[in-house]
């Protein structure tokens, strides 16, 4: 996945024109400070914005990625913030936290049901007693109506010296556990880039039996930032699930 490698000093500027990253902050401090939080691990860190930005206002965090690409950036942006590699699927902490927060679809790069337990088992083995979980991941409905869209411009954006544009279409490969095949072209000036990601996503309904095999109560269930309602016809489950004592 050439996002997380050779285009990793790009990365934060490419994502943020589909995002707003000021509302991820808010609701995320939002869930934190209702549940008292302090500590957070946060996996899948990529170039470290959630770590600075949340450590900025009074937390402590480790983040974590399997990329040495993006946690090598994450230590050049923000040297005064803690990160560490290594994948979801195994990374035992040697301390334990009062949080664990995978975004943007990080959790979606599970493609076997053996890799999703692997990460829920370590989840439970890095949160503290009654610690909290909050996973932001795709929802399978709106892929499974669409099943493929063509490859057609996303964005234009700046960074540093560099123009990139960015062109972005996907198809259905997997409807059994649904997995996503997510296409990419870059232009960077003059150089074209073609990058895959392969993603699963998720019904509701199984996030629900893998949450109480692995002993954790969802808490809360949005469909966005804004903590509206969750819709089975929206693109977005964000869960915030509490480790069972």
């Amino acid at each position: 996945m050439k996002l997380y490698n050779e285009l990793a000093p790009y990365y934060f500027d490419i994502e943020s024109s589909t995002r707003i990253f000021k509302k991820e902050i808010e609701f995320l401090n939002d869930v934190l400070k209702r549940h008292r939080i302090r500590t957070i691990l946060d996996i899948g860190c990529g170039s470290g914005e959630h770590v600075n930005a949340l450590q900025g206002i009074g937390y402590t965090l480790l983040g974590i990625d399997n990329s040495s690409h993006m946690i090598d950036q994450a230590k050049k942006k923000y040297p005064h913030c803690k990160f560490d590699y290594g994948s979801m699927q195994d990374y035992k902490s040697k301390n334990q936290f009062d949080s664990v927060i995978c975004m943007f679809g990080t959790f979606n790069y599970l493609l076997t049901d053996d890799d999703i337990k692997s990460t829920l088992r370590l989840l439970q083995t890095n949160l503290k007693t009654a610690g909290i979980a909050i996973l932001d991941i795709w929802n399978a409905e709106p892929f499974l109506r669409i099943k493929r869209k063509p490859i057609a411009p996303v964005c234009s954006i700046k960074s540093g010296d560099k123009i990139i544009k960015r062109n972005r279409g996907f198809r259905l490969t997997r409807t059994n556990s649904p997995v996503v095949e997510v296409n990419y072209v870059y232009h960077i000036d003059k150089q074209e880039i073609k990058d895959k990601h392969s993603m699963r996503i998720f019904y509701l309904k199984e996030l629900k039996y893998f949450m109480d095999e692995f002993k954790f109560e969802i808490l809360n269930l949005y469909g966005n930032f804004d903590q509206e309602r969750f819709k089975k016809s929206g693109g977005r489950i964000l869960l915030v699930v509490k480790k069972k004592t």
